[in-house]
Parts: structure tokens; C-alpha cells; sequence
């Protein structure tokens, strides 16, 4: 099981990088992560690789600076010669990483950004989960995820780790499944059933999603559930711009068999047209034991700092609500509890500042 203690940055210095690199920087604050950038570069006949290395130094060094300067902890930058979907690939190996992050949006189209060639190959082809940062609105701010399931063991694995984000940086949360539209035929072969049973295909589904839902504890988050009809890919692009999510949690592979949608290829049909943002996980949790612990410590800190407050024990509730602050700089409740509690104790110039960094945390 695996905290966030190392990410790698890919970056190839266009705009979807530049917006990647602040969500790199608010998951490295909160998690207390190294990160380490990466810059590949093509080979070009006719220039030497000291001249394309030196051409790239100064901006990655700037984009550390501006990373450091958002309370990341930020690895000397590192330039590699070679293609880049294979290079991040190898790199992540030789760091054993704990998340793959990069910049992902080539335009194709007036209003379409499509994920691009090396986002695509190092999905699909990364131990780790990979985080594709999207250019332009919706932004990056962790406000409202959407994960879509399919009720298999993977989608239930990509669903707890949308839990575990979450509920570290106060993020909304919609559970999204797609009934999938079968044939009169494939209905019956699932349900058993001839009469209805297309219906009965739908009852079924809606059935089995409740339960998945149900069996997986969200602590807390803020969630809502939608059904949708048709295919996946169409349905979770739709229902990610209707809602304005602005990250998309999905597992890698779904179930296989007569019925069943394969997330695999929903995920990359999903990744062509990048509505937001996108997270895929595969084998291994983002996010595990020690960061539950974590959640469990931050949780009692709340409590007591509450129960300090209304017994009109504010310095020491204040105590309590910093040390929560301490393990995670972006803990909502904790900002406005301190906000609280310091225009109790009449510190209003604290209490501003505490009001004016949920606003900055809430206006993303």
C-alpha cells in the first residue's frame, strides 16, 4: 500500500504543463511529497544536445522556483535526450514513483482538446497512476470529482481512491455508472430472464450499483450519485461538463464478459476528448494505509479542537486546529474553525487571514 511521497512531473514547458505544475505543487504541499521534473527532449538532426538542453535549463528552473514558492518540496529539474512517452516511462521506473503527472491537451478542434499520443502511452503503459492535467477551465482545483464505476473490482479501486483525494483537500464527489445499451438478447443472457428483459437488465444494474456504492465507506465527503444511459465514454465526457467537474477518477480496466463495459477502452476513448482533467489507477492504491491513519489522527484533532471551543477553550482549540494544518494545509474545516475561533478571541486581523484562505481555497 502506497502514500504520496514521490512525483514525477513530466513536463514539456506548453500550457497544459504550466497548469499541471500548480496541481503538482497543491498535492506535494498536502502530501508532503518530493517532486521531481522531468523535461524530455526529441533528438534534432543538426543541433547538438547541449544546445537543446541549454535552451531548456532556464524556464525548468524557473518553473521549480514558482513550484517552490507554493510550499512543494522540488528536486533539481532534470533534462533526458529521447522520446517522451518512453523516457517518463523509464524514469518513473528508475525513481519507483508514487504518481506520474503531466500536462495533456493537444487542440483539435475549436472547442475540443483531445489528450494527445504521450499521455495515451504512458497510461497505458505506467505501473503508476498517472495524473493527465487538462489546459484551460475547468481549472484544476480539486473541487468536484467525478468517478465513473462499473461495479468491477477495479472501478472499486479507483472509487476508494477518489474517496481518499476527496476527502484530504475537501473535494465534492459524484459516483457516476452507465447502463449500457444491449441488445434484447445480451439482457436475457445476463438477467436470466425473457420477459422484460431489458428492463429487467436495468433494474439489475441499478441494483448492483446501489450495493457497490454502499459497501465502500466515504468518510465523511460530500457525494451524489448518477445514472446515466448509453455508452460509457459518451455519458461520463457529457455528465463531466455538465456538472463542471474538474477531475475525473477512473480505474484502468473494468469488467470483462458478455455485458460489461471495459473501462479500459472507456478510459481511452475518455482521454481523446479530455473533458477535465484525468486519473487513471491500476494495480496499486494512490493512496493507502499510512494516509488513513493520517485521516483518522486529523479527525480526532477536529474533534477535540471542537469540543475546546465550545467549552470557551479557544487558545487551546487553536492549538489543535493548527496541528491539523500541519498535516494538511488545505483541511477546509479546520481553516474555518480557526477563523472562528480567533474572532471569538477578538484576533480579527487572524481571522481574516484565515477567511481570506478558504476564499482563495474555495475560488480555486
Amino acid at each position: 500500500m502506497h502514500s504520496i511521497k514521490t512525483i514525477l512531473f513530466a513536463t514539456d514547458l506548453r500550457p497544459a504543463s504550466q497548469e499541471a505544475a500548480k496541481a503538482v505543487a497543491r498535492l506535494a504541499s498536502g502530501f508532503g511529497a518530493n517532486v521531481h521534473i522531468l523535461h524530455a527532449i526529441e533528438p534534432l538532426p543538426n543541433w547538438s544536445m547541449e544546445s537543446q538542453q541549454q535552451e531548456k535549463r532556464e524556464p525548468l528552473n524557473q518553473l521549480a522556483a514558482e513550484m517552490a514558492s507554493l510550499q512543494a518540496h522540488v528536486s533539481e529539474p532534470r533534462i533526458e535526450m529521447g522520446p517522451p512517452a518512453s523516457t517518463i516511462l523509464r524514469i518513473a521506473r528508475e525513481l519507483d514513483v508514487d504518481l506520474i503527472v503531466l500536462g495533456a491537451g493537444d487542440r483539435t478542434g475549436l472547442f475540443r482538446i483531445a489528450g494527445g499520443p504521450t499521455a495515451l502511452a504512458v497510461m497505458e503503459h505506467a505501473a503508476a497512476p498517472v495524473l493527465a492535467v487538462r489546459p484551460g477551465p475547468p481549472p484544476l482545483s480539486f473541487k468536484k470529482i467525478l468517478c465513473p464505476v462499473d461495479q468491477s473490482r477495479t472501478s472499486a479501486q479507483g472509487l476508494r481512491n477518489a474517496i481518499r483525494l476527496a476527502r484530504t483537500l475537501g473535494s465534492e464527489l459524484v459516483i457516476l455508472t452507465v447502463v449500457p445499451d444491449v441488445s434484447y438478447l445480451i439482457a436475457a443472457a445476463e438477467t436470466g430472464k425473457l420477459a422484460n428483459a431489458k428492463l429487467e437488465f436495468e433494474a439489475k444494474w441499478r441494483a448492483e450499483f446501489e450495493r457497490f456504492v454502499a459497501a465502500i465507506p466515504t468518510h465523511e465527503v460530500k457525494t451524489t450519485t448518477e445514472l446515466r444511459f448509453g455508452k460509457a465514454h459518451e455519458q461520463i465526457v457529457a455528465v463531466a461538463q455538465e456538472l463542471q467537474a474538474d477531475l475525473l477518477v477512473m480505474g484502468a480496466t473494468g469488467h470483462t464478459g458478455l455485458a460489461r463495459m471495459l473501462l479500459g477502452s472507456t478510459t481511452r476513448r475518455v482521454l481523446e476528448q479530455l473533458p477535465t482533467s484525468l486519473l487513471v489507477v491500476k494495480d496499486q492504491d494512490l493512496l493507502g494505509e499510512e494516509f488513513d491513519a493520517d485521516v483518522r489522527l486529523l479527525r480526532v484533532l477536529m474533534a477535540e479542537g471542537r469540543d475546546l471551543a465550545a467549552a470557551g477553550s479557544y487558545e487551546a482549540a487553536v492549538a489543535k486546529f493548527r496541528q491539523v494544518l500541519r498535516h494538511n494545509p488545505f483541511h477546509v474545516a479546520a481553516i474555518t474553525a480557526l477563523a472562528e475561533v480567533h474572532e471569538k478571541l477578538g484576533q480579527h486581523d487572524q481571522a481574516r487571514h484565515y477567511r481570506s484562505c478558504l476564499q482563495t481555497l474555495q475560488s480555486g
